[in-house]
């Protein structure tokens, strides 16, 4: 999921061991907006992802969540330079990989609440 109000990228904890991926203890913690504040178990960095045709290397902060497997937020549309086109439902990443991926809203069936 792509988290315009997320400043950090969050891994789920349960995605760590598929994964395989090398970690370092976390600093500090996070707070969603439908719980209370959790500390991040612990720092993946330089991981290898791929969304649509861009594939790059971005941080990713381990955290207990049920709902996503992995949110981007700030911290990787910064780092890859990408606007996010609501209007016409897609990503441009306009960094060092340019290109535009087309994006699909949240159609899960369930009833969603936006906050702000």
């Amino acid at each position: 999921m792509i988290d315009t109000g997320a400043t950090h990228n969050y891994l789920a904890s349960a995605e760590v061991e598929r994964l395989g991926l090398v970690l370092e203890k976390g600093v500090g913690r996070v707070k969603a907006i439908n719980s209370a504040a959790q500390p991040i178990v612990s720092v993946a960095k330089s991981v290898l992802i791929k969304v649509g045709a861009y594939e790059g290397k971005t941080n990713l902060s381990v955290v207990v969540m049920d709902d996503f497997k992995l949110i981007l937020g700030l911290d990787f549309l910064r780092d890859t330079r990408t606007a996010v086109l609501p209007h016409v439902d897609s990503l441009m990443m306009m960094g060092t990989k340019p290109c535009v991926i087309p994006t699909l809203a949240g159609r899960t069936g369930e009833r969603n609440l936006s906050a702000m």
